[in-house]
């Protein structure tokens, strides 16, 4: 008698392993790029209310209209026209701190790294070899608290990255590293 010949049997071990990713250890609510970052100025947060001084007047004026139009034509719903900039108004003065807050850099040994962002939250990595030009720039109200923007410019076609809220000395330290790393790699290549 002849059987039939039995099927191979299978292997415990299958022939194409995945190998397990590493797990990234984050603690819960943890922002993305958060790890080391050093943060901006907490002066940023009152030289930002200054500055929107004249935005905040004309969404108060908005607010002030839509009542008053409410109140001289008796149509109850034309104040409700202000809810729009009143929300408005209210989200910019409120989580305004949370934005300073949101925004931080890290000069680690080969790149530049700058995170901003709350609900959008934005990482930028920047090798130093990239780097064509550093600017510092400081307006009338960063001037006032002591501040300044760095903005660094890349090698990509149309790319700069802006760090605002830079205590004047970081802003300079942070230029002249950033030219001197720059240089060091052109010259290493």
């Amino acid at each position: 008698m002849t059987s039939a010949p039995e099927p191979p049997e299978r292997s415990a071990h299958p022939l194409h392993v995945v190998p397990d990713e590493p797990e990234i250890q984050r603690a819960p609510g943890a922002r993305l790029g958060a790890d080391g970052l050093r943060t901006v100025s907490p002066r940023l947060v009152p030289a930002r209310y200054v500055a929107s001084i004249v935005g905040y007047a004309i969404w108060v004026l908005m607010i002030a209209g839509a009542i008053v139009a409410a109140a001289l034509t008796g149509w109850w719903w034309l104040s409700l026209i202000g809810l729009v900039p009143l929300v408005i108004l209210l989200q910019s003065i409120l989580l305004t701190p949370r934005r300073v807050r949101a925004i931080g850099y890290l000069d680690a040994e080969e790149d530049l790294t700058i995170a901003s962002g709350i609900m959008f939250r934005k990482v930028q990595t920047i090798p130093y070899g990239r780097v064509q030009s550093v600017k510092i720039d400081e307006g009338p109200v960063d001037r006032r608290y002591g501040l300044a923007k760095l903005t660094v410019t890349t090698a990509a076609a149309v790319s700069s990255v802006v760090l605002p809220g830079l205590p004047k000395q970081e802003a300079e330290r942070l230029r002249a590293m950033l030219t001197e790393r720059g240089i060091e790699t052109m010259a290493a290549l």
